[in-house]
């Protein structure tokens, strides 16, 4: 599964596109999520709209706003893809991104080379968060 991820801020207008481009994925094994970075706007009215639709599986988390930092990160939190691709409110994907983009992750999840170097990159991100946590 994918996760496709878009953090929103007074976006609400612009994610009609953004929608329907996913709608029209050949591919179809994913989840939508966005998170509203506390928007005044009618995102979340929009929202509501499209999961009545009931065609692809979109989460909706509303929090305070934090920055799109901060929206990614809770995105991440509640995400299920093995693969998550980040895509902003004013972007569209070809209906066929998500097919090329697991066709291409499905040849190389079982690489050993690229998992190590997975382990290596997950470490020292945890070490920098570790370091960057004790300086707070």
């Amino acid at each position: 599964m994918i996760t496709v991820l878009t953090p929103s801020y007074n976006r609400g207008n612009l994610l009609e596109n953004l929608y329907q481009s996913l709608r029209d994925q050949i591919f179809d094994d994913f989840e939508w999520i966005v998170v509203d970075d506390g928007s005044t706007d009618s995102t979340s009215e929009i929202i509501a709209h499209f999961k009545e639709d009931k065609k692809i599986v979109i989460k909706y988390i509303k929090q305070s706003n934090g920055g799109k930092h901060t929206a990614i990160n809770a995105g991440v939190k509640i995400s299920t893809g093995e693969v998550i691709i980040i895509v902003d409110s004013d972007d569209t994907l070809p209906k066929d991104s998500l097919l090329i983009i697991n066709n291409q992750y499905l040849k190389i999840r079982e690489d050993a080379t690229l998992r190590q170097m997975y382990y290596v990159n997950s470490r020292f991100l945890r070490y920098i968060m570790r370091s960057f946590a004790r300086k707070i």
